[in-house]
């Protein structure tokens, strides 16, 4: 039997942590760092960040978010931009390498 395991999606827009209902009205959710590590203390398993924007403002996902986020916890962390993009898994050892 496969074990569970927890990995929360954090939806970014701007470099900042945001929640909304259905994509609209957005609000301030806290910075990805700092809830990134809450998540790790908590036992999260990995992270994958969601760039609510990129797809409609036409422009590559952001890396810095992922980089910031590598450089402070030890846990597996990706980025997404598009629901039909693959996940970019382990972006924590890219970073780390400065690639994309």
């Amino acid at each position: 039997m496969l074990a569970k395991r927890i990995i929360p999606c954090l939806d970014v827009k701007n470099g900042k942590t945001v929640k909304g209902v259905n994509f609209e009205n957005f609000r301030d959710a806290g910075d990805p760092v700092e809830l990134g590590r809450r998540y790790s203390d908590e036992g999260a398993d990995e992270l994958v960040f969601l760039d609510i924007t990129a797809s409609l403002e036409g422009r590559d996902t952001f890396v810095n978010v992922v980089r910031r986020v590598a450089e402070n916890l030890n846990i597996p962390s990706g980025r997404r931009h598009q629901q039909n993009e693959r996940c970019e898994c382990d972006a924590q050892c890219r970073c780390r390498q400065n690639i994309d």
